[in-house]
């Protein structure tokens, strides 16, 4: 059960977004080949022989007399720590000495080659329902309280890989059906704003704190999320995140009631922005409904019966936004300059020196687009870069190895 509240989770000089609190036998470094030890012989027990490997698998002179335990012998006929180099040739192909640490590093000399590139990040809007429901329960906390932790824990993991917006429904305009303008549109740099403003709706006294209007207004809502220019962005994925714990109010109906929604939904796909559809924490929400906006959204859930997230307390609501950020991330990074030959375009993940392939195919690998000038990844790449697995993407230009860093 989550308790009353928020505490702060501080991201290392970037932001401070509001979090549900939680209250509550020896290794021996593999031997070189051709290596000696103490006694001047080979682990096979002969004697050392005129070449070494260094510390990265470079291959190296002998030294005489030899190295003793716990040293190799590097490229200049000295004898070193094992793990360290003073010497390019210490070092197997792909990495090189760093002069500082002493130590082999991935690079080679393409680390003035590396392509700059930036990830395409994706618009989400978020659509949240503020209505007075929200106040009810689960587990002892309210569904505000709970929607509010989730929506900080996601754009915490997500921070910079997604363009976060944020709208709410009902608005404070009248009449009580209508919306008026989107408080924050979907950019870069969202996250710490969003934040604070969300952590102010925890307060009574907060004007969108849910005490009302007493309405649910999804119809309103949808339509108000069709008109953001942020959207139309061609250079983008562009997605609608709904979040509603009840069903389209009976008086309501400026957007069409559940129809209109549906018809926006529907537009909304037609003009490239795909909606998610999230029902949450309880009995209050109408299943067929959120089935035919979810489906209308083009990224419904195969669930059987179920084809929107259905999120009955916290976990499964943190489940949901994770899966729906996951899925909206973009696997597609845009160079800072045109690439004259792509058949000299390397891509590495995390400093391995075995390349990701080009695939013109699409299923696995990656590709280069010059019309855009990016690069995007397909199959298990893209799913190890949305499952953040991947820490450094090198793309290099004209040089078959990874760069440091």
């Amino acid at each position: 059960m989550r308790p009353f509240g928020f505490c702060f989770l501080i991201a290392a000089s970037t932001l401070i977004l509001p979090v549900a609190c939680d209250t509550g036998g020896e290794t021996a470094t593999p031997p070189c080949i051709g290596a000696t030890g103490g006694g001047g012989q080979t682990a096979s027990g002969n004697p050392a022989s005129s070449t070494t490997s260094g510390v990265g698998g470079g291959l190296v002179a002998g030294c005489q007399p030899p190295c003793a335990a716990g040293s190799i012998c590097s490229a200049a006929n000295t004898c070193i720590p094992e793990g360290t180099c003073v010497d390019a040739e210490d070092c197997a192909a792909g990495l090189t000495c760093d002069a500082t640490t002493k130590t082999c590093v991935p690079g080679g000399n393409c680390g003035s080659q590396e392509a700059s590139a930036a990830l395409l990040s994706p618009n989400l809007l978020m659509v949240l329902d503020r209505s007075c429901s929200m106040m009810s329960k689960v587990n002892g906390v309210t569904k505000w309280q709970i929607a509010l932790a989730a929506i900080g824990t996601m754009m915490t993991a997500y921070q910079n890989k997604i363009r976060f917006g944020l709208t709410l429904f009902p608005d404070l305009v009248a009449p009580d059906c209508g919306q008026a303008v989107i408080p924050f549109p979907p950019t870069v740099g969202n996250e710490l704003p969003i934040a604070n403003f969300l952590f102010n709706a925890l307060s009574f006294v907060n004007p969108f704190y849910p005490k009302g209007p007493c309405v649910t207004n999804i119809d309103t809502a949808m339509l108000q999320a069709s008109t953001e220019p942020a959207l139309t962005d061609p250079t983008r994925e562009n997605f609608v995140m709904l979040i509603t714990d009840g069903a389209q109010w009976k008086g309501c109906s400026l957007g069409g009631a559940d129809a209109g929604t549906e018809a926006t939904i529907t537009a909304l796909l037609a003009a490239g922005v795909k909606t998610f559809v999230i029902g949450f924490g309880g009995s209050d929400i109408d299943p067929q409904a959120l089935n035919a906006f979810a489906d209308a959204g083009g990224v419904g859930v195969n669930n059987g019966m179920i084809h929107y997230y259905n999120a009955a307390d916290a976990v499964s609501l943190d489940q949901a936004l994770a899966a729906i950020a996951t899925q909206a991330m973009s696997c597609t990074y845009v160079l800072d300059k045109p690439i004259d030959d792509p058949d000299q375009l390397f891509a590495f993940f995390n400093n391995d020196p075995v390349k990701v392939p080009r695939d013109e195919t699409h299923l696995n690998g990656w590709d280069y687009d010059a019309a855009t000038n990016s690069v995007t990844f397909y199959g298990p790449y893209c799913d190890q870069l949305k499952a953040g697995k991947v820490t450094d993407v090198d793309l290099v230009n004209g040089c078959s190895e990874p760069t440091p860093g």
